[in-house]
C-alpha cells in the first residue's frame, strides 16, 4: 500500500512538473519602419526648400509648439515635422528662398493617419507680395512624398496654405519644391540685433565667420560660418551644446533656423528659431574665446569658412603644450589649414575625409566643415 502511495505521489508530481513549461519569452516590440529607415533614406532629396540651401520662414500662423513649427517643415529633415495648433485650424506659411529659382514640382511629405491636412494649396511670388495659385494637393495616406508636377515658374518666395480642418491637428513633414536656382544667391546681412522667439540677441560678422548671443537668463552663444545661402553655426548655453542652421530672408524682414542637441537628427531637434529687426549698438565678439569654450565643452569645434580657420590657427597658436586633431574634407581645405597654422603645424595631425558623410541636407550641411579636436 506504502509503495502504491509513492508511486501515485510521483506521477502526480511528474504531471505537475510537465505542466509547468516554461513561459515564452515576450514577443519582441514590432519594428519600427520610420525610425530604421532614418540612416537609409533621404526622403526630402534635393528639395529647394530646406535650411541647408537658404531657404527661409517669413511668417506663419501657429505652431502647436516650437518644437514642431514651421521651419521643421523646411529643415531637410522628413522625421521631423510641423503640427498645428489643437482642432487643426487653416494655417499659411510664406517661405523664401536664397535666389530666385525656376521650379517643376511642388509637394509635401504628410505623416500617414489622422494629421493628414485636406488640402495643401501653393502660391508663387517674386516680391513676396503679389501672388499668383501653383496648385492645390489633397494628400493621401502616404509616407512617401506626393507632388504635384505643375508648369514651371520663377518665384523667389512660395506661400503655402493648409485648407480644411482635421479632429485633431494638421501635420507636415516637409514642404517640398523641385528645381534649379537661376540667380546667385542674395544673403542679406545678419550682423545687428534681432529679437528672435521674444529673446533679445545680436549678432557680428567677420569676414565669412558670424558670432552671436541669443537672449540673456542664461546667454546662449552662436558661432560658425556663412556659405552664402546658410549660416552654420554651434550653440552653447551652460553645458548644453550643438548645432544650427540660421537663414534670412532677402529682403532681411525675417530670420529663421532650427537648433539640434549634439547631433543632427530628428531625435535630438529642438525649438524652431524666428526673429525680426531690431535696433542696437555695434557689438563685437572674441570668436578665439568663443571657440575655445566650445571646444572643451563639446570636446570638438567645427569652423566653418576661410574666417573661421584663421580662429582655429589662433586657437592651435595659443596652447603650445597641447597637441590637435583636425580634419578636413578637400585637398583645398587641408591646404588652407596648413597655410593657417605655419609654425604649429608640427603639433597639429591633419587627416582628410573625403566628401562629407551624412544622409539628410542638414546632416551633410553641419558635417561639412573643418573639425578641431585636442588630443
Amino acid at each position: 500500500m506504502r509503495s502504491w502511495v509513492l508511486r501515485a505521489a510521483c506521477c502526480v508530481l511528474f504531471v505537475a512538473t510537465c505542466r509547468r513549461s516554461p513561459e515564452p519569452p515576450p514577443a519582441l516590440p514590432p519594428a519600427n519602419t520610420i525610425y530604421d529607415e532614418i540612416d537609409l533614406d533621404d526622403v526630402d532629396g534635393s528639395n529647394l526648400l530646406s535650411l541647408a540651401r537658404g531657404a527661409s520662414i517669413v511668417s506663419r500662423t501657429a505652431e502647436n509648439t516650437l518644437e514642431n513649427s514651421a521651419a521643421h517643415a523646411i529643415d531637410g529633415d522628413w522625421l521631423s515635422y510641423w503640427r498645428s495648433p489643437p482642432s487643426g485650424p487653416e494655417q499659411t506659411f510664406v517661405i523664401s528662398l536664397p535666389a530666385r529659382a525656376r521650379i517643376d514640382r511642388v509637394g509635401a511629405i504628410i505623416p500617414p493617419g489622422a494629421e493628414v491636412p485636406p488640402r495643401v494649396r501653393f502660391d508663387a511670388s517674386d516680391d513676396g507680395a503679389s501672388w499668383r495659385e501653383i496648385a492645390t494637393l489633397e494628400p493621401k495616406q502616404q509616407r512617401d512624398p506626393q507632388l504635384a508636377r505643375v508648369t514651371p515658374f520663377n518665384a523667389r518666395y512660395l506661400r503655402v496654405e493648409t485648407i480644411g480642418r482635421v479632429s485633431a491637428y494638421a501635420a507636415i513633414r516637409s514642404l517640398v519644391a523641385k528645381g534649379q536656382f537661376i540667380e546667385p544667391p542674395r544673403q542679406p546681412p545678419i550682423e545687428g540685433c534681432w529679437h528672435i522667439n521674444g529673446m533679445p540677441a545680436r549678432f557680428s560678422r567677420r569676414g565669412t565667420s558670424v558670432a552671436g548671443v541669443i537672449g540673456n537668463d542664461p546667454p546662449l552663444y552662436v558661432l560658425g560660418g556663412t556659405d552664402g545661402r546658410a549660416i552654420r553655426v554651434t550653440w552653447m548655453r551652460g553645458k548644453m551644446w550643438g548645432p544650427a542652421i540660421l537663414t534670412l530672408d532677402p529682403q532681411r524682414r525675417a530670420l529663421s533656423g532650427e537648433r539640434w542637441y549634439e547631433r543632427v537628427r530628428e531625435q535630438n531637434s529642438g525649438e524652431g528659431w524666428f526673429g525680426v529687426p531690431a535696433q542696437c549698438n555695434e557689438v563685437a565678439f572674441n570668436e578665439t574665446k568663443l571657440a575655445k569654450a566650445m571646444l572643451q565643452r563639446a570636446g570638438r569645434w567645427m569652423a566653418y569658412g576661410a574666417s573661421a580657420i584663421e580662429t582655429l590657427a589662433e586657437i592651435v597658436a595659443q596652447e603650445p603644450s597641447k597637441r590637435f586633431v583636425v580634419t578636413v574634407h578637400s585637398v583645398a581645405e587641408e591646404q588652407a589649414v596648413r597655410n593657417a597654422l605655419r609654425a604649429n603645424l608640427a603639433r597639429v595631425e591633419i587627416q582628410n575625409a573625403g566628401e562629407a558623410k551624412g544622409i539628410t541636407a542638414p546632416q551633410r550641411a553641419i558635417a561639412d566643415g573643418v573639425e578641431l579636436r585636442a588630443r
